[in-house]
């Protein structure tokens, strides 16, 4: 594992962390009425699942675990229900699954750039 990636994966198991947590807070009603909360899924939960596609080094694997960050948000949501005594949220469990598409995405492409990169770069035999 390259030094780079050991950093991103202590970021991504800190932000893993800090979702878990937040799970257990109750949030304002602002942010309720102004849909800012939809806006912070889908930006956290992009990062969730587009890190691990520039962690880890087999493809497979990579994917899995963007993967698994799908019922992982579905999980956190329901204890954020449970504990919080909030309904559940059907519209932030969506824009998770986005947050959860749009990183996958981003993190595939990133990974296909580099892939053609590094294809570009090897000197074919004349």
């Amino acid at each position: 594992m390259q030094p780079y990636q050991a950093k991103l994966l202590r970021f991504w198991i800190i932000i893993i962390a800090m979702v878990f947590a937040g799970s257990f807070l109750t949030m304002t009603a602002i942010f309720h009425v102004l849909k800012i909360d939809l806006i912070i899924h889908i930006l956290i939960y992009g990062i969730l699942s587009f890190l691990p596609l520039l962690i880890f080094r087999k493809r497979k694997t990579a994917f899995l675990i963007s993967l698994a960050i799908a019922p992982l948000s579905f999980l956190f949501e329901s204890m954020h229900s449970i504990i919080s005594g909030w309904p559940f949220e059907y519209l932030d469990a969506f824009a998770n699954n986005v947050g959860v598409i749009a990183g996958m995405t981003a993190g595939l492409l990133v990974r296909l750039k580099k892939h053609y990169e590094n294809e570009s770069t090897i000197k074919m035999p004349l």
